[in-house]
């Protein structure tokens, strides 16, 4: 086998559909990536462009409460919930967006075949979610070990640039969103959410010792040492 097909597996030769199967279904059947010019005729981005030209920042965020959407983590915490944590007042805080995709739990792989296979799929989940919190710029906190899924989420981010899917004033709208690859040195305790962010500034990746007021969804990044 070679190494791109190294996730083929199950879910690659599963029937699948979109109503059954929706994080799946896009996934080709040798394994291969799915790139934007097939990611789109899978109906990808219609949900950003939806977003971006339909729904005000409120109203998404009120969607996915109602959704019932949730981590994929163990906490299984509601997304919707976790996006109303942000504090409404804008001008206290430059926003940014981060993407926990460090994975070190053993044989966890979950995500590794989506990033691998569907980079698209974060990218635009990444778009919309910065949408709804107001978040100009994003970060894709990988496992170093990730080496193929790096590859292909940064080319994934140069197609989505070049399409106007990326950058200032995607499609017209006026909303700006720049979105940045990071790979992790292999430290485990990056799975949690203040160590991620010390990680990511430079400093040592230690997890703070009480949990801060605010918490990192309105204190974020850039907090003091």
């Amino acid at each position: 086998m070679t190494r791109a097909l190294a996730s083929l597996g199950p879910a690659n030769r599963a029937a699948r559909h979109e109503e059954t199967h929706p994080l799946t279904w896009r996934l080709r059947d040798d394994g291969q990536p799915v790139w934007l010019e097939e990611y789109q005729q899978k109906n990808g981005y219609a949900a950003a462009r939806k977003a971006l030209a339909e729904m005000a920042q409120a109203d998404i965020v009120q969607q996915v409460k109602e959704s019932g959407l949730k981590g994929r983590g163990g906490a299984g915490f509601p997304t919707g919930v976790k996006w109303g944590l942000m504090p409404a007042d804008e001008s206290l805080n430059i926003r940014y967006l981060l993407c926990n995709a460090d994975e070190m739990e053993p044989n966890t792989w979950k995500d590794r075949l989506l990033m691998e296979q569907l980079p698209h799929l974060l990218v635009e989940g990444m778009l919309i979610s910065a949408r709804a919190l107001k978040a100009y710029r994003g970060y894709i906190f990988l496992r170093g070990e990730y080496v193929d899924a790096a590859r292909n989420l940064n080319r994934a981010i140069e197609e989505a640039k070049a399409a106007g899917l990326l950058g200032k004033n995607i499609l017209g709208s006026g909303f700006d969103f720049e979105l940045f690859v990071h790979t992790g040195a292999g430290r485990y305790i990056c799975g949690e959410e203040t160590a991620l962010i010390n990680s990511l500034e430079g400093r040592r990746a230690t997890r703070a010792p009480s949990r801060p007021s605010p918490p990192p969804s309105a204190s974020g990044a850039s907090r003091p040492a």
